[in-house]
């Protein structure tokens, strides 16, 4: 079982590159190169064997400070990989009998029997050995300067600082005119020139990221991105410069039975301005909030192969993904929320709102927003973007999709687009995105999340439940785990989910996150939105109202028995009623027949009878 922090810890950004310490499928490993969008190939520390592995795959290790700084770790890093069998195998020994020393296992003579040294030179090892950083500590140290180690002249040193200090403050510099003019107050003073590089990290570590970006791009641009003051920029590469916004989809979704509509879907998007991507998206049936917001966000940081499963598109591809280093919103209260504008900072998320009343200043998204419906309003059903429009559609076109399906189909028109030539950028923009983040591109893979649970778990969503035998009940379904069992009958206790997976909850108890699952492990995973379109669904059936088509059958087929049994009835009576009025006449003509009966004269003649044949 996993047991996290309290969810307010600040995540890091981390890129991958060749050398770096991680943990591939639970074993210490160092990258060795990338293979493709979504994978590495890793060296096995324990078994020197190399594997290729995916990015979901490896854990970052954040390594704890150290007297020898930053340095120290990356050129333990270089050291390693430069070092033969024979001293790696060395290192590895020392390392386990130091490890063995370390629990107190062994006396300091014993070790330094197993190593071979004497037992002064076992206190030189132990001072170097560190359990996080592993056997690389103990490996023979090369001879000569270490990496950004400083031995230039002091006099150089202060001459170059005065060079940078006097570009400091100007605007649209190149390196080029650093350089010559380091090199005419080298030429002045009788001082050999340093290298290129050397130069080029000195202004690395003496200018901020603000002072670079001005250097380079200018005032305005630096004011942009690093003092949070609208404006439009040039993008310079992915993720630098993302925008967000929300819009309600032109298509109403059917309930799971399709007896019913159930609303139409909001969308909330993240475009990437230089390659025009589809960062992230979210589609919920509740009007923007702060969940929707963050949902979206976390999509686009995260990588989509767990989002492509769920949608069963594992074959498609949706390499997109990572830390903006701006994201640029509107004004509306859930941009504005301080849990979001907090997990932003914690994430070292860069964000700014647009100018009040100037929506232009998005206008990238808003135009991928009328490019996606323009997709929803070829479908049937579609409520298309105008009443003017609406009212010339055929009374034929209805809704044929549920959520599900809609969600689907959507993102599906999302990788479509993805691959379709964009008319500003020329070029498609998933060529986009891997021109730049890919195993031929500038850089191979995007900024990673160090912990991308931790920064999943700043944005997730929570609400306070009560601890009852049953487990915890959340979203219709009960969640359990016997870790609750001491906590059975706490009130409000603190719970987070996943809005794109409700299998498992986490549990704030004794001040750390326990992840709960189902009670009932037979049930199949679902998403928020999915449940609330369930919900949406049994809503739409009013108390006594029919289930299913048979019950109306039913009651039509009562209905018409029933009507046709009115009818026989009334003809019945009717012709009972006609009866009783015909016999009541007969039997008074035969009464008055016989009281007007006259005797017969036979003294009369008869009369001739004149009937015709």
């Amino acid at each position: 079982m996993g047991i996290f922090s309290h969810g307010k810890s600040e995540v890091m950004q981390i890129e991958i590159e060749e050398g770096m310490h991680v943990v591939a499928r639970g074993k210490a490993a160092l990258i060795v190169r990338p293979v493709d969008a979504d994978s590495v190939e890793v060296l096995l520390l324990s078994t020197r064997q190399k594997i290729t592995v995916g990015l979901n795959e490896i854990e970052f290790i954040t390594v704890p400070k150290r007297s020898t700084g930053g340095s120290e770790i990356l050129y333990l890093t270089r050291l390693e990989s430069e070092s033969n069998d024979q001293e790696i195998q060395l290192a590895l020994r020392r390392h386990e009998v130091l490890s063995r020393l370390h629990r107190k296992e062994i006396s300091v003579a014993q070790a330094a029997e197993e190593i071979g040294v004497t037992r002064s030179h076992v206190y030189k090892l132990r001072a170097k050995h560190d359990e996080s950083m592993g056997y690389c500590t103990q490996l023979v140290r090369r001879r000569g300067n270490q990496k950004n180690s400083r031995h230039l002249d002091p006099a150089l040193e202060k001459e170059i600082e005065a060079v940078l200090e006097t570009f400091r403050k100007r605007a649209g510099v190149t390196f080029a005119e650093v350089w010559r003019a380091v090199q005419k107050a080298c030429m002045s003073l009788n001082l050999k020139c340093p290298a290129r590089k050397t130069i080029r990290n000195r202004m690395k570590s003496s200018f901020t990221r603000e002072e670079v970006t001005r250097l380079k791009y200018g005032r305005e641009v630096a004011a942009q991105m690093h003092d949070s003051r609208p404006g439009k920029y040039k993008a310079t590469k992915p993720l630098e410069w993302v925008q967000t916004d929300h819009t309600l989809v032109d298509y109403e979704v059917l309930t799971d039975d399709r007896s019913d509509t159930i609303g139409r879907p909001w969308l909330t998007l993240f475009i990437d301005v230089y390659t025009r991507v589809i960062l992230g998206y979210y589609l919920s049936l509740h009007p923007p909030s702060t969940l929707s917001v963050a949902c979206a966000l976390a999509h686009a940081v995260m990588p989509k192969e767990d989002f492509l499963r769920r949608l069963n598109l594992s074959g498609f591809k949706y390499p997109m993904y990572g830390p903006p280093f701006m994201v640029y919103m509107d004004n509306a209260k859930e941009y504005r929320s301080h849990k979001y504008l907090s997990s932003l900072d914690r994430a070292h998320i860069g964000y700014d709102h647009r100018p009040l009343g100037k929506k232009h200043f998005g206008g990238h998204v808003e135009r991928l927003i009328g490019t996606m419906m323009n997709k929803v309003h070829l479908l049937s059903g579609s409520t298309m973007s105008n009443t003017v429009v609406r009212k010339r559609l055929a009374r034929d076109r209805k809704p044929t999709q549920t959520f599900t399906e809609f969600a689907r189909w959507f993102a599906l028109e999302v990788m479509e687009y993805h691959s379709t030539v964009h008319s500003e950028i020329k070029k498609t923009p998933l060529q986009a995105w891997q021109d730049y983040y890919g195993p031929h591109g500038v850089v191979p893979f995007p900024p990673q999340i160090t912990d991308a649970h931790q920064f999943r778990l700043n944005f997730m969503p929570q609400e306070y439940r009560n601890i009852r035998p049953g487990g915890i009940e959340f979203k219709t379904r009960f969640y359990w785990d016997p870790v609750l069992d001491p906590f059975i009958g706490e009130k409000k206790v603190l719970i987070k989910y996943d809005p794109f997976s409700l299998k498992q909850i986490w549990v704030q108890l004794d001040g750390q996150f326990i992840p709960i699952p189902f009670a009932d492990m037979t049930l199949p995973d679902i998403t928020l939105e999915e449940h609330r379109a369930k919900v949406l669904s049994s809503q739409s059936l009013e108390p006594g109202s029919f289930g299913d088509a048979q019950a109306a059958e039913a009651h039509s087929e009562a209905g018409r028995i029933e009507s046709a049994s009115i009818k026989k009835t009334r003809a019945a009576k009717k012709q009972l009623a006609a009866k009783v009025e015909y016999q009541k006449e007969f039997s008074s003509a035969e009464v008055v027949k016989k009281e007007n009966k006259v005797a017969p004269d036979y003294s009369l003649p008869p009369k001739p009878f004149k009937g015709g044949v």
